[in-house]
């Protein structure tokens, strides 16, 4: 069966995009990868048949306007920006998708670019299976993690309505272009809704433990586990195991916390490491610092070891504590780790998963803009708990038994019974 897999976003976005294709291929189905330049080369690392869209997710949110607004939590603000940069992008962007997708005979996709992807699914006659890292389908039992902070009530299913008609409104224009160029009549509304109503097929990459589906989502709609990378995979990226320096450098004291910087705008460095030394010989702690999309300079002493990237499946089960933004695939790979989590959330759905670390007495949460050295001390005193370690540890056991990939693969087969039969 030929699969095209389009991934949009940053890498958080497209890692589980690899993962699925890398699996799917290693099942004998010939996969192409539709990334953004962002995720090109983790692609081609693993092996997969990769075709760049033209834009650079990531360099359009580290771009300094993106990272002002989103420091200071102008979130609404910082989406229409995005909104706004994103046009120049469109016609040629249109043109990849309809190129990439020709010879597709199952299109499997990214919420962001859903509508689009539906429309080339039915021009080309073949089935749409989208992929959801995170809950963002209505209910009644918690408002959109985009929207509101707290439980609304009467309201939850409102605020969902407002995302998503927000998400269709963005989107809408360029749908109808694209529709109209394959010659599809005009979609009257958005493919979520028949998602979430079960008309349409949708893989929830994302643990049931750390978020259960509501009761009233329709009886399909269950979480199978975050889609996230093999040792053997990682060792494809050039990120399997720690480098030497820092394997020393662990064996040389207690167990650190990880500070996992990740999409977090950090705009004035010295300050901001400066703090950190002072909350970590507070408490009497060391830390291993990934900076992420941060110029943290090369910091490398008895208190602290920096550097840019780092094999999370190899250093968290070796931390004492994790701090990070709350992306899905880092909480993930976090509490899967059996690590306690504090989530210093940005924007998107990291608030969620922060409010979810909480809930269930593995870590704790707080806004990004508000992080100061009390809330990052009494933060990290909170996650040094036993309680909340040995909770940390009971929910990875648990989640080391969920099967994700199997799940994914047999999604991805089942969506397309009749392309199985004639491959």
């Amino acid at each position: 069966m030929k699969v095209t897999l389009v991934a949009y976003g940053t890498r958080g976005d497209v890692q589980p995009f690899v993962c699925l294709g890398a699996e799917l291929a290693e099942r004998g189905h010939r996969v192409r990868l539709l990334t953004p330049r962002n995720g090109a080369a983790m692609a081609r690392g693993a092996g997969l048949d990769t075709v760049e869209l033209p834009l650079d997710v990531q360099q359009m949110m580290t771009a300094p306007p993106a990272q002002r607004m989103l420091a200071a939590g102008r979130i609404s603000a910082f989406f229409r920006w995005l909104h706004r940069e994103e046009q120049g992008y469109l016609d040629a962007l249109r043109e990849a998708l309809i190129e990439g997708t020709r010879d597709a005979e199952t299109i499997v996709c990214h919420p962001l670019v859903e509508d689009r992807c539906a429309a080339l699914a039915e021009a080309r006659g073949v089935p749409l299976l989208a992929v959801h890292v995170f809950p963002i389908l209505p209910t009644r039992r918690a408002p959109s993690a985009f929207i509101a902070q707290r439980d609304l009530g009467v309201l939850n299913r409102a605020t969902h309505a407002l995302m998503l008609g927000m998400l269709w409104r963005f989107s809408r224009g360029e749908v109808a272009r694209l529709r109209l160029e394959l010659g599809l009549p005009g979609a009257r509304c958005s493919h979520s809704r028949a998602i979430a109503r079960g008309q349409a097929p949708v893989l929830l990459a994302y643990s049931p433990l750390l978020a259960p589906a509501p009761d009233d989502w329709a009886p399909g709609l269950r979480p199978t586990g975050a889609l996230t990378p093999s040792p053997r995979m990682r060792q494809s990226f050039g990120e399997a195991g720690l480098p030497p320096e820092l394997e020393d450098w662990l064996q040389a004291g207690a167990a650190p916390v990880f500070l996992g910087f990740g999409s977090m705008p950090v705009l004035e460095v010295e300050p901001f490491l400066l703090m950190i030394r002072r909350t970590l010989r507070k408490l009497g702690l060391r830390a291993v610092l990934g900076a992420g999309w941060s110029e943290l300079g090369d910091a490398r002493d008895e208190q602290i070891f920096s550097l840019a990237g780092v094999d999370h499946q190899s250093l968290l089960p070796r931390c004492a504590g994790a701090v990070h933004h709350g992306g899905a695939g880092t909480v993930h790979a976090s509490l899967a780790a059996g690590t306690p989590t504090l989530v210093c959330s940005v924007f998107a759905d990291q608030p969620y998963w922060g409010r979810r670390c909480r809930a269930l007495g593995v870590g704790e949460t707080f806004p990004f803009k508000r992080l100061d050295e009390r809330r990052l001390s009494a933060g990290l005193e909170r996650l040094l708990e036993p309680s909340t370690r040995a909770a940390a540890h009971d929910l990875a056991r648990r989640m080391g038994e969920e099967r994700p990939l199997a799940a994914a693969v047999a999604m991805v087969e089942q969506a397309a019974p009749q392309a199985l039969a004639t491959a």
